[in-house]
Formats: structure tokens, C-alpha cells, sequence
């Protein structure tokens, strides 16, 4: 199932993304260094899913890793390949099977919230299959994901209209792009990640999960 409403999200915003959307310089810092305690040691390849505008790109860089992008919006793609050190990236939907080949990569990462927004049921479940492909064993995977707390912290944000339990629907003020987003409970996230991770959750904060898997050799 190709995820248009993604599509059409990100394509909207990507022009205020970095402006609007992205974190804080000191706190965006703090976020990669501990990325980087949970990776392999550079050279190691890197998937980034939803690379975005690619504004960890230069740190990963810098640290030696060898990152590749993959985002199903042409326009953040359009943006962040206007960096001064381009890396590899595709156009593709990271819901969808991988254009990879097994054992692709050394470790993948999902960055400030991009998998709270699966097309469907049973999508992070497929995902972690197609990452468990691509990803060679003993890998890594870490994603920063909104643990179901969060909905509890934007119940007067306007921005969010809550649907279910752990669902809601995030609106940009702006544009009046919308996107579905589903946040998963620890448990939900360890069941997810399936038999060929070991995986953990464990909290950033109040209302945000830290997911940290490691292939199965």
C-alpha cells in the first residue's frame, strides 16, 4: 500500500520543515551522539528512513558513517540533495519492499517520529521483515518514535485531533496537510520488531520511545 497521505504531508511542509518542524541545534546534537552509541563503529553503512532535508547527514558524515537516504517526498529529496556533500538517495516508500539488496547495510535508523505514521495495520510489522533483510546480522536499527503519552500532552493542541487510544490526526496550520499517526505502547513495539531483532524500548523523556533492535547472526 503506497503511502500517499505521507507523500502529500511531507511535500507540503517541506519548505518550512527545517524552519518549523526541526528540533533545536543543542538538543538535535545531544539526540545523534546517542544515535551514534547504539551503531556500528564507522565506516558502517547506514539507512535512513525518511532522511527528509538530510540534517544529520553532515554529522553522520562527519563521524565517518557511509549513510543512504530513502523518503517518499520528492520535494524534501529535491531540498536535501542541495547539500555540499551529497550521499546516495532514492525516492521510495519505506512501507513498501526495500530496493535492496540482503545485507545491504550495517545498521538503519528512523529518525524524530518518522514511523508513527503507518499506512496500515500490520505495516511496522513488514517493515521490520524487509530491515531484517537488508540489515546484516548483527546490525542495528534505532528509531525515535512518540510513545502514547504524547497524545495525553497534545490534548489542547489544536494541531491534533485524537481518534482511538493511541491514534490521532496532525494537521500543519499552514498548508492544512494532514497525517495519520498510530503510537505504539512498548509491548506493541517489541511484538512489531518480530523474532529477528532483540529489541528494546526504553523512554527519552515523557512522552517518546527509544527503539534499539540488533539483528539476529
Amino acid at each position: 500500500m503506497t503511502d500517499d497521505a505521507a507523500r502529500r504531508f511531507f511535500d507540503a511542509i517541506a519548505g518550512r520543515y527545517e524552519r518549523e518542524y526541526s528540533l533545536p541545534t543543542g538538543e538535535s546534537r545531544a539526540r545523534l551522539e546517542r544515535l551514534r552509541s547504539r551503531l556500528p563503529a564507522p565506516p558502517a553503512r547506514v539507512l535512513d528512513l525518511g532522511v527528509g532535508t538530510g540534517r544529520e547527514l553532515t554529522a553522520m558524515l562527519d563521524a565517518g558513517y557511509q549513510p543512504t537516504g530513502v523518503d517518499v517526498s520528492e520535494v524534501m529529496l529535491e531540498r536535501c540533495r542541495r547539500r555540499a556533500r551529497p550521499v546516495p538517495l532514492l525516492l521510495a516508500d519505506f512501507w513498501e519492499p526495500l530496493p535492496f539488496d540482503g545485507s545491504s547495510f550495517d545498521a538503519a535508523i528512523a529518525l524524530h517520529g518518522t514511523l508513527a505514521h503507518p499506512p496500515e495495520e500490520g505495516s511496522l510489522a513488514r517493515l521490520a521483515r524487509e530491515l531484517a533483510r537488508v540489515v546484516c546480522p548483527g546490525g542495528t536499527f534505532v528509531a525515535e518514535v512518540p510513545s502514547p503519552a504524547w497524545l495525553d500532552r497534545a490534548a489542547s493542541d489544536p494541531r491534533v485531533r485524537r481518534t482511538g487510544p493511541e491514534t490521532a490526526t496532525y494537521s500543519d496550520p499552514v498548508t492544512g496537510a494532514a497525517i495519520a499517526m498510530r503510537l505504539l505502547s512498548e509491548t506493541a513495539w517489541a511484538a512489531a520488531m518480530g523474532a529477528s531483532w532483540t529489541t528494546s524500548v526504553e523512554p527519552i523523556g515523557e512522552a517518546e520511545w527509544l527503539v534499539a533492535a540488533v539483528r539476529a547472526r
